[in-house]
């Protein structure tokens, strides 16, 4: 499928050989090529695709528009987004969760809650029940513009609606809080998982060890650090890195320079941004 080629080009000219033979391209085959222009941010190249297609009798279907309205999402071009949104019903198609989510995700990435919950709220009138994307997106934006108690309840309420979250989802939720400066809270939270997978998953721990030295709380964050460890884990070069910035930050530069000394005997080298974490400490 042209969807699944990472090489724009080599998707045109295949889209280019399929048009030459039997069968001719479908409308199946048209939104693949819709949808890689849009994730390349080629909109205006998608948008030629869709008039191909119109002028060979092929009808766009949501799918099609779906792609299109992300498209414009992507690129922050939301009247765009909303005018193609706004003119689905009149093309007889119904806007599903997908095109909604869509909408959402460009409206909070531009940071313009209120309209996503606008959308998010009509939604759920017209019967559309919000799936685990649209949660995420929408608690993640949220916790973006500094309400954290809103993002809270949104996700008390995915539970109340029956959408179990996932590792995305703890992930955007101790993410926002670290980042509104809500450490305690956000271990609160951690503690609640319990032996869970997720409490046991490096990125949670990054999260969690990132927020902390970032807010002055470095003996948090050490003691995060080594209760990974004790469990078994391994830090990786992310894991090292934010600590060390962590102790950097509280002018433990001792301690930074023991732990980026450890890092090559723990089989896990530098990086970049380790290196300039530490020169930037000193």
């Amino acid at each position: 499928m042209l969807h699944k080629i990472t090489n724009l080009n080599h998707a045109l000219n295949l889209f280019d050989e399929m048009s030459q033979r039997r069968p001719l391209p479908n409308v199946q085959t048209f939104t693949a090529l819709v949808d890689a222009f849009c994730k390349e941010g080629k909109v205006e190249e998608a948008e030629a695709v869709i008039n191909i297609m119109i002028e060979r009798s092929e009808v766009p279907d949501i799918v099609t528009y779906n792609s299109l309205i992300d498209g414009y999402c992507l690129r922050g071009e939301m009247i765009k987004a909303r005018e193609i949104f706004d003119s689905l019903t009149l093309r007889g198609l119904v806007p599903d969760v997908v095109a909604y989510s869509s909408l959402l995700n460009g409206y909070c990435k531009n940071l313009n809650i209120e309209k996503a919950m606008q959308m998010f709220r009509e939604m759920s009138g017209k019967g559309l029940k919000p799936n685990l994307v649209t949660y995420n997106t929408m608690i993640q934006g949220f916790f973006h513009v500094g309400r954290c108690v809103d993002a809270r309840k949104l996700f008390d309420e995915m539970h109340a609606q029956g959408q179990i979250p996932d590792q995305c989802t703890y992930g955007i939720v101790l993410e926002g809080l670290c980042n509104n400066r809500q450490v305690e809270e956000a271990l609160s939270l951690f503690h609640l998982m319990g032996d869970s997978k997720l409490n046991s998953d490096i990125v949670v721990y990054n999260i969690l060890i990132d927020g902390a030295g970032k807010y002055g709380k470095v003996d948090i964050a050490r003691v995060l650090f080594q209760g990974l460890i004790d469990k078994g884990l391994q830090p990786n070069v992310r894991t090292y890195t934010v600590m060390i910035n962590g102790f950097c930050q509280e002018g433990l530069l001792g301690e930074a320079q023991l732990l980026f000394l450890k890092m090559d005997e723990s089989g896990c080298p530098p990086n970049d941004v380790t290196y300039r974490v530490l020169l930037q400490g000193y």
